[in-house]
């Protein structure tokens, strides 16, 4: 038990105020981590949607009208990043002939 109420202490002094709040009234630690966990990450079916979403960004993504070469590839790598995150990888070649195709016309890729 005193085990259970330094670890519960040492999450809620970690967290902001509103995650603390939302957790405040779970009894025991694998409550507080459920609970975390699930607002965090989101439940089985919010995964799978965000992973939906995120390849059909990536097969969209073009570069924006007023953007510069180095927003374009941040903005890219981000949603590399969020891809790899939910569990789906492109190959290195595959990405950058993907970027290379989202530059304006007028780049001359």
């Amino acid at each position: 038990m005193l085990k259970d109420a330094k670890v519960k202490n040492i999450l809620h002094n970690s967290l902001y105020t509103v995650m603390s709040n939302r957790v405040f009234a779970y009894k025991t630690v694998k409550d507080i981590w459920d609970a975390l966990k699930t607002q965090c990450q989101g439940t089985l079916a919010i995964k799978k949607n965000r992973r939906v979403i995120l390849i059909q960004a990536y097969e969209l993504f073009k570069a924006k009208f007023d953007e510069s070469l180095t927003e374009t590839y941040d903005r890219f790598l981000t949603l590399l990043n969020d891809l790899s995150l939910t569990g789906k990888e492109y190959d290195k070649e595959d990405s950058n002939t993907k970027f290379l195709r989202a530059l304006p016309e007028e780049w001359d890729t």
